[in-house]
């Protein structure tokens, strides 16, 4: 598979993802789950679905041995080839510029992870013996310590569990503290940080996806309101819990990215406390039934995302049906009247060589292909390619005004080995 063929899918992936996430938050406003286990479920399907759309619709078959054609406008034919933007070689520059963004994400998440081992290390212990044995309420152990390279509260860690209290917290009422920690406790005994790593490197491989990173901030906030919830409950009030929440936003700078579980990571504390303030739930039978007719939409929102942007597949191409030919010269498209076939190269064969060969040409006025350049490809394959390529000829294009014109299409040429 080419370069441009690849970053066609990976735009193609794209534009599906977003699809398929604007179906699912459609969805989400016209039938709201207000019970966030379900939400937090519901948002990790949608990803799923992002991710899994792709592979599971129709794939557009690449060319066998043909050709494909597109047309530029006639009258720009005639003009000179070459220019500064020709010039540019914009497939190596965009897979450059995917290539360096994935290298920054991943290594802000390498260094997340060094920095967070520098944190515990810097941090001193804080002592939980005043918070009337919350570790045993909550079913979790860690241990905890201040310090004061965060901004806000941040577990991470899975045989050793670690819970990092900003400085500021020492200073708050004994209630607030041990609705704090008993937040973090609760990120532990469900042990959150496994899959807060996974979604940071998710987000640093898929750093050019905006549905994707949209719906890792939607299952973060879910995440958070679960916790939030269990908290709630333990506590039997919401009073001290909101009380925190507002404390630490008071305190809270912009975090470093760290992959760590944080008590305020994202920009959700608006929706945290209305949630938390609404008198009553959704019923678990009204939510379960929202999220079953809201999962039967997605699947039809997928399937018409996959069908209408098709990933480009890597088998045989299909065969072209009798009198495509004929039907081409109805629509105006040059009709190829003599074909040279490429001679597979000896030392390509040799050497396992395949790939396509993408060939800019320019048709004279008498069908005949007068200028042909390999825009990408393997030199050796591409040299095959052009030498066949010119010797090809098209029965003449015909302009508005009825007389023949020049033409640029662009010809693929599919090299593979039996």
């Amino acid at each position: 598979m080419s370069l441009a063929v690849a970053l066609r899918d990976l735009l193609a992936f794209s534009v599906q993802g977003v699809l398929v996430t604007a179906a699912a938050l459609a969805l989400a406003r016209a039938l709201p789950i207000h019970r966030p286990a379900l939400e937090l479920a519901w948002w990790q399907a949608v990803l799923a679905a992002t991710l899994a759309v792709p592979f599971l619709g129709p794939w557009r078959a690449l060319p066998g041995g043909g050709f494909e054609v597109h047309f530029e406008r006639a009258g720009r034919a005639a003009s000179a080839p070459g220019g500064a933007l020709q010039a540019v070689p914009w497939i190596e520059v965009v897979a450059a510029l995917l290539a360096v963004g994935l290298l920054v994400r991943l290594t802000r998440l390498v260094g997340g992870t060094r920095r967070l081992r520098s944190y515990r290390r810097r941090a001193t212990p804080f002592d939980t013996s005043a918070l009337g044995g919350l570790e045993d309420a909550v079913g979790a152990r860690a241990e905890v310590r201040l310090s004061r390279d965060v901004a806000v509260p941040a577990t991470f860690g899975i045989r050793r569990p670690m819970v990092l209290l900003p400085a500021h917290v020492q200073e708050m009422e004994a209630e607030r503290q041990r609705a704090i920690v008993a937040h973090e406790l609760v990120h532990v005994r469900r042990r959150d940080w496994p899959y807060a790593v996974a979604e940071e490197a998710l987000a640093a491989v898929l750093w050019f996806h905006p549905a994707v990173h949209f719906l890792l901030g939607r299952i973060r906030l879910a995440r958070e309101q679960c916790v939030d919830a269990a908290v709630v409950e333990m506590l039997g009030g919401r009073r001290a819990y909101l009380e925190s929440l507002l404390d630490v936003a008071r305190h809270r700078m912009a975090p470093e990215p760290i992959p760590a579980a944080l008590f305020l990571g994202e920009r959700h504390l608006i929706e945290r406390v209305e949630l938390l303030l609404k008198e009553a739930a959704m019923s678990k039978v009204r939510a379960a039934c929202h999220l079953s007719v809201s999962a039967l939409f997605l699947v039809l929102a997928g399937a018409v995302a996959s069908s209408s942007f098709p990933l480009s597949a890597s088998g045989e191409p299909e065969k072209e049906p009798k009198g495509a030919t004929a039907e081409k010269a109805k629509t105006g498209e040059p009709r190829l009247v003599h074909k040279v076939n490429p001679v597979y190269p000896p030392e390509a064969k040799k050497d396992h060589l395949e790939g396509l060969v993408h060939i800019e040409a320019r048709l004279a006025k008498d069908g005949s292909v007068a200028e042909a350049k390999a825009v990408d490809g393997h030199p050796t394959l591409a040299e095959a390619a052009l030498a066949a390529v010119r010797q090809w000829r098209y029965e003449p294009v015909l302009g508005p005004d009825k007389k023949p014109v020049e033409v640029r299409i662009t010809i693929t040429v599919n090299f593979r080995l039996a």
